[in-house]
């Protein structure tokens, strides 16, 4: 599989988890020293998910992209919640910074 298939497989499966709006960023690389496999996955959740919903929903993800990627590789979720959709989450927490 290459590796844009491997990105598409874990957009469609991780746009299937429940609370999951989007997925904007599937990257895959390998760390310099040791070859292992690193993938960032960075999925969009709606803006009012409890907390306690936002980490089972990230421990879901995890475990849905680590059965799509190499043995061994580690899995990083970054979620993007916003107070709607069209501001990214980094613009809310500069914001909150200022």
């Amino acid at each position: 599989m290459s590796e844009t298939d491997t990105q598409q497989a874990i957009a469609q499966a991780v746009g299937r988890v429940k609370n999951v709006r989007t997925v904007p960023l599937v990257r895959l690389a390998h760390e310099d020293a040791t070859e292992r496999a690193v993938v960032v996955v960075r999925v969009g959740l709606p803006p009012l998910l409890p907390l306690t919903e936002v980490v089972t929903v990230i421990a879901h993800v995890q475990l849905t992209v680590a059965r799509l990627v190499p043995s061994g590789a580690a899995v990083h979720v970054e979620p993007d919640v916003a107070a709607d959709e069209a501001t990214p989450t980094e613009a809310i927490v500069i914001r909150a910074m200022e």
